[in-house]
């Protein structure tokens, strides 16, 4: 599941998990087993999984942006050096 995908799924969590008891436990999946935990503490494990979600988008889009910022140099680098000879935009 992507960044994104996982973000979505963990605020659709989020609320239901505001709308639930807080005397029942909760099963909270880490990897591949669930574990049954106690409504608050269901509540911060979420609120630190998210943070983590938000982090790693973040520094992805913080990548990507490096990525064309590197890629619009070298275009401007290489069109310098080959003029019209050479064709780099969609």
């Amino acid at each position: 599941m992507c960044p994104q995908q996982e973000k979505e799924a963990l605020d659709d969590l989020s609320t239901e998990l505001e709308l639930a008891d807080e005397d029942d436990p909760v099963l909270y999946k880490v990897g591949e087993s669930f574990f049954s935990l106690r409504h608050s503490r269901a509540m911060n494990r979420l609120q630190s999984d998210l943070e983590s979600v938000e982090s790693q988008i973040e520094a992805t889009s913080t990548q990507a942006h490096q990525c064309e910022t590197t890629m619009k140099e070298l275009k401007v680098i290489l069109y310098a050096k080959f003029g019209k000879a050479i064709n780099l935009d969609e």
